[in-house]
C-alpha cells in the first residue's frame, strides 16, 4: 500500500481536510474533505478572499495571526477557530499550517482542518458546569463538605463551614466527619450516613453538630448521591443552621397549643384568602375536617342557605383592600345548621409592607343571639299586647260610656215628663239603646274569645271545597271566579276561615260600584313560606292615603252604608293574626280593592 493511500485512509478516519494558499498568485485549494467541513458544493472554487468570509471578525483576526506567526517563525503553527459554514452552521475547526519556500521566497502556506465541534462543546459544558459548581460551592448559604465514602474523611469544604463550626478548612480537611457531631448522637448519625451511602439515596435529617467553642447547634443535614472521580467515591453533604427555626417552632407550638385549645374559633389564610390553618373550635363549629379546610376559602366566605350575602361581600371587599373588619352575622355549617358568628379579621404584613396572610378570630354567639331574639320577641309581643289592651280599653271606655250616657239621658227625660205617651216613646228609645249596649258587649266579648283561642286545635281544611260551599249563596249577587288548586289544604281554625271568607264575600257585595256589574276574583300564590289567597273586587274601593291606619279598626266605616257596623274587618284581622297569619290590602278609590290573606303553617 503506497503512502498516498495510507494518507487518504488516515484523512478519512480522522476527519481531516487539506488546504493550500499560493502566496505567489493568491490562489487557493481545498480538498473534498475541507469543502465538506465548510459545507460548500463540490464545484466551489476557493480564493484568498472567500476563504476568509467563513470566519467571524474575531476568529478571522486570530486566523490571520496564526498565518503571520507561521510566516515569521518559519515553523508549523496550531490554532482553533469558529466558523459559520455555507449552510449557516457553527463549527469549531482545529488548524495546523506550515510554510513552503522556494529559495529565499515564500511560495505557499498549507495545512489541515479538523472538525472539533463536539469536543469544544463538551469542553464548554464542562467549563460551565465547573464554574457553576465552584460558584455554588463557594457562595452557598449552607455549609458544604465533601466526604470520601471509603474513609469517611472530609476532602473539601466551603467558607460557610467555617462560619457554622468555627473551624478553618486546614483544621477540617483530612479529618473524619464524625468529629462534627456530639458524642451522644455520633453513633446514630454515623449509622444513618453509612446506610444512605450504601443505598445511594438522597437524605435530609435534623440533627446537631458541635462547633469549635463546644456549643451545640441544631442543623438540617442533607446529601446528594455519590459521585466518582479517579475511581474514588465521594459524597456531598450540606448543613444548614436551624437554631432560629427551632426556637420559632417551639414558640409556634406553644401558640398552636393555646390556639388549638381555645373555645374561640381561629383560622389563618394566605393573602388570597385560602385557608392554611384552623383550630379545633373552627372545625367543630363548621363540622369540617382540616383536609376539607386547607387550601379553600373559609366557611364565612362561602354562600350557603341562610348566609348573609351582604356580610360576605363586606368581608370579601375588606380582604381585597387588605383591611381589618369586624362583623356579626348568621351563617350555616356543613350540615346546613344555622349559627351566629362574631368575627374579627386582621391582615398581617411583612417587613416590606406586603400583606401575606389574614388571621380571623371569632366567637359563636348563637346562644346570645337566640336569647336576644327571644327577648325581642317577648318585647314585641308585650308591646303588641299592650297596644291591643290599650286600644281595647279605649273601645270599651268609649263605646260603653257612650251607651250608658244615652241610657242615663233617656232615664232623666222619662223621670222629668208626666206625659204617658212620651214616656212610652222614651221607653222604646231606652230599649234601642239597651240593645246597642248589648251588641257592643257581645262584640267585645267575641274579641276576648278570639284572643283566648291562640292555642285552639287546628284542622286541615281543603280550601277550594270550603270556598265553593261558602260562595254558593253569593252567586246570584256577584260574578265569582277563582283559581284555587284542587289539592290546596290549610291547617287552620275552621270557624275562623269561614268567617274570614264570608266577611270578604259579603263586603264585595255590600260595597259594589253602581257603575258596573260586580265581580270578584279569588286567586292563589305561594311566596316566602306563606299561602296567599287574594280577593280582588271591582267595587267602590278605599282611599288608603286617608284611611289606611284605621282600615281594620273597630267600628270604622268608610262609605256611609246604614247597615255598616265597622266590625267585620276588625274581626277578620284578629282571627288571621291568631293563626300566625296577616292581612294586607291594595285599593284605589272608585276602582276596587284586593285583600291579601297570608296563612302561615309553620
Amino acid at each position: 500500500m503506497n503512502k498516498q493511500v495510507i494518507y487518504n485512509q488516515t484523512e478519512e478516519t480522522l476527519n481531516i481536510g487539506l488546504w493550500d494558499l499560493n502566496l505567489q498568485d493568491n490562489t487557493a485549494f481545498w480538498d473534498a474533505k475541507t469543502k465538506s467541513l465548510f459545507e460548500v458544493s463540490d464545484d466551489f472554487i476557493p480564493d484568498y478572499k472567500n476563504t476568509f468570509s467563513f470566519f467571524t471578525r474575531k476568529n478571522l483576526i486570530e486566523f490571520k495571526k496564526l498565518l503571520k506567526k507561521t510566516i515569521e517563525n518559519k515553523i508549523p503553527s496550531h490554532g482553533k477557530f469558529q466558523i459559520i459554514t455555507a449552510k449557516k452552521n457553527i463549527k469549531y475547526l482545529e488548524c495546523i499550517c506550515q510554510l513552503d519556500t522556494i529559495g529565499t521566497h515564500y511560495s505557499r502556506i498549507y495545512g489541515t482542518f479538523r472538525d472539533v465541534t463536539i469536543e469544544e462543546e463538551r469542553i464548554s459544558q464542562l467549563e460551565s458546569a465547573a464554574e457553576k459548581y465552584a460558584s455554588v460551592f463557594s457562595s452557598a448559604n449552607d455549609a458544604i463538605v465533601i466526604i470520601d465514602t471509603e474513609t469517611g474523611n472530609i476532602t473539601d469544604c466551603n467558607n460557610r463551614t467555617f462560619e457554622l463550626t468555627g473551624y478553618k478548612d486546614t483544621e477540617i480537611i483530612g479529618v473524619h466527619n464524625s468529629f462534627f457531631f456530639p458524642e451522644d448522637n455520633r453513633e446514630e448519625i454515623q449509622f444513618y450516613l453509612k446506610e444512605k451511602i450504601r443505598q445511594n439515596t438522597y437524605f435530609i435529617k435534623e440533627t446537631y453538630i458541635k462547633n469549635k467553642n463546644g456549643s451545640t447547634i441544631a442543623v438540617q443535614a442533607a446529601s446528594g448521591k455519590k459521585f466518582v472521580i479517579d475511581n474514588r467515591t465521594y459524597l456531598v453533604c450540606f448543613f444548614r443552621n436551624i437554631t432560629r427555626k427551632k426556637e420559632v417552632e417551639e414558640n409556634l407550638n406553644l401558640l398552636s397549643l393555646v390556639a388549638s385549645e381555645t373555645t374561640d374559633i381561629i383560622i389563618i389564610t394566605n393573602a388570597e384568602g385560602k385557608a392554611i390553618w384552623a383550630n379545633q373550635a373552627y372545625m367543630k363549629l363548621t363540622h369540617s375536617t382540616l383536609e376539607e379546610i386547607i387550601g379553600h376559602e373559609p366557611n364565612y366566605l362561602s354562600v350557603e342557605p341562610g348566609t348573609n350575602l351582604e356580610t360576605v361581600n363586606k368581608i370579601t371587599e375588606a380582604i381585597k383592600n387588605k383591611e381589618e373588619i369586624k362583623v356579626v352575622f348568621q351563617n350555616c355549617n356543613k350540615r346546613k345548621q344555622k349559627y351566629w358568628l362574631e368575627l374579627n379579621i386582621t391582615p398581617v404584613f411583612d417587613n416590606d409592607g406586603n400583606c401575606n396572610k389574614f388571621i380571623a378570630i371569632g366567637r359563636d354567639v348563637t346562644a346570645a343571639k337566640e336569647k336576644e331574639s327571644e327577648l325581642n320577641n317577648i318585647l314585641e309581643v308585650t308591646s303588641q299586647q299592650n297596644n291591643k289592651l290599650l286600644n281595647f280599653a279605649h273601645i270599651v271606655s268609649h263605646n260603653i260610656r257612650s251607651h250608658t250616657s244615652n241610657l242615663l239621658m233617656v232615664l232623666e227625660v222619662i223621670e222629668s215628663t208626666e206625659d204617658v205617651l212620651e214616656k212610652i216613646a222614651l221607653i222604646d228609645m231606652f230599649k234601642e239603646a239597651t240593645e246597642k249596649l248589648s251588641d257592643t258587649i257581645e262584640n267585645l266579648n267575641e274579641m276576648i274569645t278570639i284572643k283566648k283561642n291562640v292555642h285552639i286545635i287546628k284542622t286541615v281544611i281543603n280550601v277550594k271545597t270550603e270556598l265553593e260551599k261558602l260562595a254558593e249563596p253569593f252567586k246570584n249577587k256577584i260574578t265569582l271566579s277563582h283559581d284555587i288548586p284542587n289539592d290546596l289544604t290549610l291547617n287552620i281554625i275552621p270557624a275562623y276561615l269561614d268567617n274570614i271568607i264570608q266577611s270578604l264575600l259579603s263586603n264585595a257585595v255590600k260595597y259594589q260600584s253602581p257603575d258596573r256589574e260586580p265581580q270578584l276574583n279569588i286567586s292563589y300564590e305561594n311566596k316566602d313560606g306563606f299561602h296567599i289567597i287574594n280577593f280582588k273586587d271591582n267595587g267602590l274601593g278605599i282611599d288608603l292615603k286617608k284611611n289606611k291606619q284605621k282600615l281594620f279598626g273597630m267600628y270604622k266605616t268608610f262609605h256611609g252604608n246604614e247597615d255598616a257596623k265597622g266590625i267585620d274587618l276588625f274581626i277578620v284581622k284578629n282571627q288571621i293574626e291568631v293563626m300566625k297569619g296577616k292581612i294586607e290590602v291594595e285599593s284605589q278609590k272608585g276602582m276596587g280593592s284586593t285583600f291579601k290573606l297570608y296563612f302561615n303553617e309553620k
